[in-house]
């Protein structure tokens, strides 16, 4: 069996390359989606890609990031490329996985759990941090070294999604899905993710800039619920910022397990499991039959010239 990452990225050129050669320790193809960036982002992967043909970019085009029509379309592109047996995951440029999905998947998954979600460690950027960068002590030329060492001061994450799944050649993503229906049977155990959203506050600023802006676009806003209400709409990254002080805040020391959590709100009662547990093992390839499908003809939405301006002028100052 094969694993095949599958991933969205913009803007992402102090954290791309340390992505990269995370997912080759591991992966057997990276299919890469650029919406838009407006730094040298999509020139590291095509330096990649270039030297590993398991880096397969798919194209750069400034597009809105929707959970439905841009990882459904990635996922509709790659799986030319996948066979039954097969696992796909979503993955983004700022997780590294602290367990590989290929031993995650031996190691603690029974054979009848096909899909998985992920357990966040949310790295943090502490008032400190701040504070040093403001100093100096801390400067651009730090993204040199390995994010892990940069940013140790985590928070546990109960909220949970899918980021990992067997595939079968039957199965369905439609348009208005941001994972494929009926996927699999899930597992109890979560995928050890560590999450690192807040590296520096330049970049954090830049991530600021970028997401209020699109949630600000009327036509972005129809890809979300409460568009107002999203974290992506909030424009002082300082908010961001976390408090040394934070009972929550937690250390962690590079090359040193983290701690484990047993989170079950991802979970159905057990009465449910098992009816799932049974449909799941005979009756899924029945099911995909009735499940619309990803149309052929179907893009990303693409960002209007307006919009595509406005971001590559404030971008382009930070």
């Amino acid at each position: 069996m094969k694993f095949h990452a599958l991933l969205p990225i913009r803007d992402e050129e102090d954290i791309i390359k340390q992505c990269l050669e995370h997912l080759l320790t591991w992966a057997d193809a990276v299919y890469i989606f650029d919406t838009g960036s407006v730094d040298d982002t999509w020139e590291i992967v095509l330096d990649f890609s270039s030297k590993d043909k398991r880096i397969i970019p798919i194209r750069k085009e400034p597009v809105y990031f929707a959970e439905t029509k841009l990882r459904g379309y990635m996922f509709h592109w790659a799986r030319q490329y996948m066979k039954d047996g097969d696992w796909f995951l979503r993955v983004d440029a700022d997780e590294f996985h602290h367990l590989s999905p290929p031993e995650f998947v031996k190691t603690r998954l029974h054979k009848y759990e096909t899909i998985v979600y992920h357990q966040y460690y949310d790295f943090q950027l502490t008032q400190a941090e701040v504070k040093a960068w403001e100093r100096g002590d801390e400067t651009l030329a730090d993204r040199k070294k390995p994010i892990e060492e940069r940013r140790r001061y985590f928070i546990p994450s109960n909220y949970t999604e899918p980021r990992l799944c067997r595939y079968r050649t039957t199965m369905k993503w439609p348009i208005t899905c941001s994972f494929p229906i009926n996927a699999g049977f899930l597992a109890k155990e979560r995928l050890p993710i560590r999450h690192y959203p807040h590296r520096d506050p330049v970049q954090l600023k830049r991530r600021y800039i970028l997401r209020s802006i699109m949630m600000a676009d009327k036509i972005n806003q129809k890809n979300w619920g409460k568009p107002e209400e999203h974290h992506w709409s909030k424009a002082d990254w300082r908010k961001a910022v976390i408090s040394n002080d934070d009972p929550k805040l937690q250390y962690w020391q590079p090359g040193t397990d983290l701690p484990e959590y047993k989170f079950t709100n991802h979970l159905k009662p057990p009465h449910i499991r098992l009816v799932q547990r049974l449909v799941h093992t005979f009756l899924l390839p029945l099911l995909d039959l009735t499940r619309p499908s990803f149309p052929n003809d179907a893009q990303p939405q693409p960002i209007g010239e307006e919009i595509n301006k406005l971001l590559f002028e404030e971008l382009s100052i930070v």
